[in-house]
């Protein structure tokens, strides 16, 4: 692992909200960039962002929206929002592209640093770490230091000091120093749909000598991304939501 990574995640055919991402990333002084899956979903631009997170030729993880985008049907549990996406989605990916997709692996580790897209507390399936018990869960299967993930939406660093000890939590704000000791969890927010309240495109740069985190929140076109997504027949509230960062 190079001396700062990027680490971007549930970016959901965004395209405006990417390309702000990247143009932010080749700004800084990073080596890698990590990419933690949900590609596709909820928006429209399926094909462009499809393709310039392949050009990158980074590590990819897979995201739930991402597999559910290649399977036959929609998982039953996705609601009618998220439905609508998984299916415009899939409509829109190439042979190449669902190939690419199922090969792609759910966690990854690079250096004694752990990336999932969701939790490593299940292995098949992608709970959500939204309490301090979904933490403790994670963590029971955590082995290394360091994890990322993604998936919830909202910008979170979790701690456990001790193994099976109490977990407490931080919200993901610009720079924070990671602990020595104990595990860490970083949930680096989403690129493309936000749900922390702030409408701003989200991802996390890891600088190893420093030892911290860098939440970074970057501005994009999102009446153009809105208006993408109305013109493609798309939930309205898929579009609205993205100016409440909810």
């Amino acid at each position: 692992m190079q001396n700062a990574i990027a680490v971007i995640s549930d970016i959901h055919s965004n395209f405006e909200a990417l390309t702000a991402v990247l143009d932010d990333v080749r700004l800084q002084e990073v080596q890698q960039v990590v990419c933690l899956g949900d590609i596709v979903g909820y928006a429209s631009s399926v094909q462009s962002c499809m393709r310039a997170v392949r050009e990158l030729g980074c590590p990819v993880l897979m995201g739930n929206h991402d597999e559910a985008a290649c399977l036959p049907a929609p998982p039953k549990d996705f609601n009618d929002t998220a439905t609508a996406g998984v299916v415009f989605a899939s409509a829109r990916l190439s042979e190449s592209d669902r190939a690419w997709i199922t090969c792609l692996p759910r966690n990854l580790e690079i250096d004694g640093v752990v990336f999932t897209h969701a939790s490593l507390a299940n292995s098949f399936g992608w709970p959500y770490i939204i309490s301090p018990e979904d933490a403790r869960r994670h963590f029971a299967n955590q082995t290394t230091h360091l994890a990322f993930c993604g998936h919830t939406h909202k910008p979170m660093v979790w701690l456990q000091e001790s193994p099976g000890g109490q977990v407490t939590q931080r919200t993901g704000k610009e720079v924070m120093p990671l602990p020595p000791g104990g595990k860490v969890l970083v949930n680096v927010g989403a690129v493309g749909q936000p749900r922390d309240g702030d409408t701003r495109a989200c991802y996390v740069i890891y600088r190893l000598e420093q030892a911290t985190v860098e939440f970074r929140r970057v501005e994009y076109d999102i009446k153009r991304t809105k208006r993408k997504i109305i013109r493609a027949g798309l939930p309205r509230f898929t579009a609205q939501r993205l100016s409440l960062g909810r």
